[in-house]
């Protein structure tokens, strides 16, 4: 027969049931202990600092040969017998400094400190070079009141100078350029010819790295037509005219 909730006695028999897991559950509780582990490691010191030894920096500046040396970030100590090392057996002209103290390690022979006066440099104009500012100067070195030499306005009538292109040019990146312009253009012979009759190669010193040097030359040849006055404003537009 089955149990009629209405009933009184399956109510009771259903509470007996659940009654003995009511007091399992009220008879449970948590127990902490604090237990000792012993760890059994072998610990390894690595040196991140970046510092050398002694006869690490010793080795690492006779292989540098540096022209001139300074010494910093050390006890008085050992800048003393690093200096008397370096000075023996390195270069003759090292320096350590005090805290604060002011050193100037240009050479003597092609280094000089100017100013810039404020009258030559009213009228200069400066262009947009990457994060730089660049401009082309004509001056005159004079001395000023507190007899430091300076750069001073030219005198005279100013002089006519030759158009400076400051830049370097890659031709694998030119291609790309011209490539955009519609220009059908391809590597031959280390240079780039560009269309049918014009050609564009670089000259020179190819071991200096940088537009600084001034050892590289352009050079485009081809007959005198549309295409060569076209590739060449193109070749122009890749540097900064002063």
């Amino acid at each position: 027969m089955a149990n009629n909730p209405s009933n009184p006695r399956s109510r009771i028999s259903n509470l007996a049931s659940i009654s003995p897991r009511l007091d399992t559950m009220k008879q449970s509780r948590k127990e902490t202990a604090l237990i000792p582990v012993q760890v059994r490691c072998l610990l390894v010191y690595m040196d991140f600092e970046g510092r050398s030894d002694g006869r690490s920096i010793k080795n690492i500046l006779s292989h540098v040969a540096p022209l001139k040396l300074v010494l910093v970030h050390g006890s008085a100590e050992a800048t003393d017998h690093l200096k008397q090392h370096c000075l023996k057996n390195v270069c003759p002209h090292v320096y350590a400094p005090q805290i604060e103290e002011t050193i100037d390690v240009t050479s003597d022979l092609c280094a000089y400190k100017v100013q810039l006066s404020e009258k030559l440099m009213s009228n200069v104009l400066f262009k947009k070079l990457g994060e730089y500012e660049i401009a082309w100067v004509d001056a005159e070195v004079g001395k000023t009141e507190n007899d430091m030499l300076s750069l001073l306005p030219i005198s005279g009538a100013p002089c006519l100078h030759k158009s400076v292109l400051v830049g370097d040019l890659k031709l694998a990146d030119f291609k790309q350029f011209l490539s955009t312009k519609g220009i059908p253009v391809e590597f031959a012979g280390g240079a780039l010819r560009c269309g049918e009759y014009v050609t564009v190669r670089k000259v020179g010193d190819a071991t200096q790295k940088g537009a600084g040097s001034g050892t590289q030359q352009i050079i485009i040849e081809g007959p005198l037509c549309e295409d060569y006055y076209k590739i060449r404003d193109y070749l122009y537009s890749q540097f900064y005219l002063l």
